[in-house]
């Protein structure tokens, strides 16, 4: 939960990025065309700059988780430009050190950075190395930070001021880092290679497609989506297309499909790198918002947040991009992530088995910012007869991965959580909660919400405050009702415990 809680706002961007991204992507999307037609100059230019904004702000989360967990885990400003100074130093380093002859998806060109170091045989680029590469520097500019606030009496560094020798420790901690990404970022980079070729080997394989939808899933949580992303859906490895009568021929995933549609011609297996993406948007996205809703058992707090989960899972149906989801469940339920993971993987194999092929049509080359398995995109192909079949089997796909999802989200919420977190120590934690609370008799009940634990009780005075200390909870709020212990995913699990307690 400590990683949510400095993660917690540049979450709320990327969910802020891709609504922005959303109400472009809807404004241009032929599908939505289909039914409403924006003509008017103002809402076009509304729908390309929310558009153009927005996939400035999802390129750049990177950098904005960076400056947010240096910030948060500092409690301090100086920290900030310490990490740009170290980030900048980073990636400098690995477009110096590192090889050049790797697929173009391997490279950064974000800040214009290539343009400061050119060679006879062309401009430099540095790695992308997405979410590692900012993680990295910003645990090193917290060293840094640590560093130069505890000198010792004979360092160096001491000839600066404190700020100035904690840019210098973080400019030689990024530096190394650099230098060991930019070496092995090329042994990570060729294996995903190997792997990219291996589900190339067999389009039809559900194994194969079902470690696609997991390896694309794991990379754009990363950062790196765009590695895997962008040669299945825009090259021959996503397959090829050949027509007999013009004599043109299409590579990728995504291009057959968008040329087959504009052409009326058939092609079994066009979409097939798309057809997950529906499940996963449409019905898992939704079930995980749903089942931890229905875990919250202090209504107050359902109350609040049902509007925003109900407005998260229409942007996931309508528009959406499971990303910001996705980082969610990584800071504070990996549990669940893993679980989603191993669902979207076996819901791959199985529309692929059963010949479920349903693509999307982009204008947008990005893939990072791309909204595949839209509701637009699907409801459209409804009026498609020889795509019925396919759409029947990705609605029973989907919901029968929309009850596990939802049921395994409900389980980890009640069971799971508060055994990982407090193995072998259960009721120790519900005791000193308890005691901490005044003791069973003060208490009135226990309530979840969103990782946090509301203990409502009789009389203030009889609150252990010094105890608080003793229970190792990372935050506890006194409110006009009570107590608010903040305790990540297993406050579900230990209030019920310790209403069990109450009634006996």
């Amino acid at each position: 939960m400590n990683l949510y809680e400095s993660c917690k706002t540049p979450i709320r961007v990327a969910f802020f990025g891709f609504i922005l991204v959303a109400i472009g992507f809807l404004i241009q999307n032929e599908s939505v065309n289909v039914f409403y037609t924006f003509r008017s100059s103002i809402i076009l230019f509304i729908g390309e700059l929310c558009l153009r904004i927005g996939e400035l702000t999802i390129m750049n989360l990177p950098l904005i988780f960076m400056m947010n967990i240096v910030c948060k885990k500092a409690n301090n400003a100086s920290p900030v430009v310490m990490s740009l100074v170290g980030y900048f130093t980073f990636i400098v380093t690995t477009m110096l050190f590192s090889t050049q002859n790797l697929n173009a998806q391997a490279y950064s060109t974000g800040f214009g950075i290539n343009s400061i170091f050119n060679t006879p045989s062309g401009s430099r680029l540095p790695l992308e190395t997405g979410m590692i590469g900012s993680f990295l520097v910003a645990y090193a500019t917290r060293m840094a930070f640590i560093f130069s606030r505890h000198r010792g009496s004979y360092s160096l560094t001491n000839l600066f001021a404190r700020d100035t020798s904690g840019i210098i420790y973080n400019f030689v901690f990024c530096f190394v880092l650099g230098l060991g990404v930019a070496y092995g970022f090329p042994y990570f980079y060729t294996y995903l290679q190997k792997a990219i070729t291996f589900i190339g080997g067999d389009l039809l394989d559900p194994l194969r497609i079902g470690l696609y939808s997991v390896l694309d899933r794991i990379l754009c949580i990363m950062g790196l989506g765009n590695i895997i992303r962008y040669p299945f859906w825009y090259t021959s490895a996503g397959g090829s297309f050949s027509n007999t009568v013009t004599g043109q021929s299409v590579l990728g995933d995504v291009n057959i499909w968008t040329y087959l549609k504009d052409s009326n011609a058939s092609y079994i297996g066009a979409g097939r790198f798309i057809t997950p993406y529906y499940v996963i948007n449409m019905f898992l996205i939704p079930a995980f918002y749903l089942g931890t809703l229905f875990s919250m058992s202090d209504r107050t707090d359902r109350s609040i947040l049902t509007p925003e989960f109900i407005f998260a899972i229409l942007l996931s149906i309508v528009a959406g991009n499971p990303l910001p989801t996705e980082l969610l469940m990584l800071m504070t339920s990996p549990t669940l992530l893993v679980a989603y993971l191993v669902i979207i993987g076996i819901s791959s194999g199985v529309l692929v088995n059963f010949e479920a092929f349903l693509g999307f049509s982009s204008r947008i080359s990005n893939t990072v910012i791309a909204m595949p398995g839209s509701f637009a995109d699907f409801i459209i192909n409804i009026r498609n007869v020889n795509l019925l079949p396919s759409i029947q089997t990705i609605l029973i796909v989907g919901v029968v991965g929309f009850v596990f999802m939802l049921l395994f989200t409900m389980f980890y919420y009640r069971f799971l959580a508060f055994d990982f977190v407090r193995t072998g120590n259960g009721d120790g934690l519900v005791n000193d909660i308890i005691e901490i609370a005044g003791g069973k008799e003060n208490i009135i009940s226990a309530g979840s919400g969103l990782f946090k634990l509301n203990v409502y009780i009789r009389d203030p005075e009889k609150i252990s405050v010094e105890k608080v200390q003793d229970i190792g909870v990372r935050k506890v709020v006194e409110t006009r009702n009570g107590l608010t212990f903040e305790l990540g995913t297993s406050c579900y699990a230990i209030s019920r415990r310790i209403n069990k307690k109450l009634i006996r």
